[in-house]
């Protein structure tokens, strides 16, 4: 999967020892989404998915705290290129930046069909396993006060400010996955997320404009 830049331009190729990471963490979370369909959240353990993915428990724990990270991980680094995103947004308009460079990651997501698909049914497994929700809420917690924090340290933009920056994007990224869960569970998968970003941001300004 190619990534984005601050700028939106592409990063070099990520070196060998990164794509093996990569690859074994895909891996780690396919066995864990096949597990937890097949035998249930609670009836899974660590050991278990180490065995599917072919990993030792050592091995595991050194890329995953534990099994619910193990299906939450974000093996493509978006996190991190939000991060950097926000790291160098302007002060004038940061939820722009942040808006902009999503919505460029959106389409890399589309362009991979696996990661996409195992996406997708995870997010119907945390509708499923209320632990597992909790986990991804408590990632996307983590993620919008990193987000905020970098903001109000590198670009300097004033703590209200930054927070609200933080929260308005983050109401944006659930507003999205989860009518993307919604039409893919309706059966209407020619929609790509991308596209679906683009209508929730769409439909929350036509919600929140103003009367003249």
């Amino acid at each position: 999967m190619s990534t984005m830049n601050p700028k939106h331009k592409p990063l070099p190729p990520p070196s060998l020892r990164e794509r093996r990471r990569l690859e074994l963490i895909r891996s780690i979370a396919n066995a864990a989404v096949e597990l937890f369909e097949q035998k249930g959240f609670a009836a899974t353990t660590v050991d278990d998915i180490a065995a599917a993915a072919g990993v030792s428990r050592t091995t595991f724990f050194r890329h995953c705290t534990g099994k619910e990270a193990a299906v939450l991980a974000d093996e493509a680094g978006l996190e991190e290129q939000l991060i950097a995103v926000a790291a160098h947004a302007s002060k004038t308009h940061p939820l722009q930046d942040l808006e902009e460079a999503w919505d460029a990651m959106a389409s890399v997501f589309d362009s991979d069909s696996e990661g996409n698909s195992r996406f997708l049914r995870v997010r119907r497994l945390m509708k499923r396993y209320p632990s597992l929700h909790a986990a991804g809420l408590q990632r996307q917690t983590v993620l919008f006060e990193r987000l905020a924090d970098t903001l109000r340290s590198h670009a300097n933009v004033t703590e209200l400010d930054a927070y609200t920056t933080a929260e308005s994007f983050g109401l944006v990224m659930r507003l999205t996955l989860d009518e993307w869960v919604r039409r893919a569970d309706q059966g209407n998968t020619k929609h790509m997320l991308q596209e679906i970003y683009r209508e929730v941001r769409d439909s929350l300004n036509r919600v929140t404009k103003r009367r003249s």
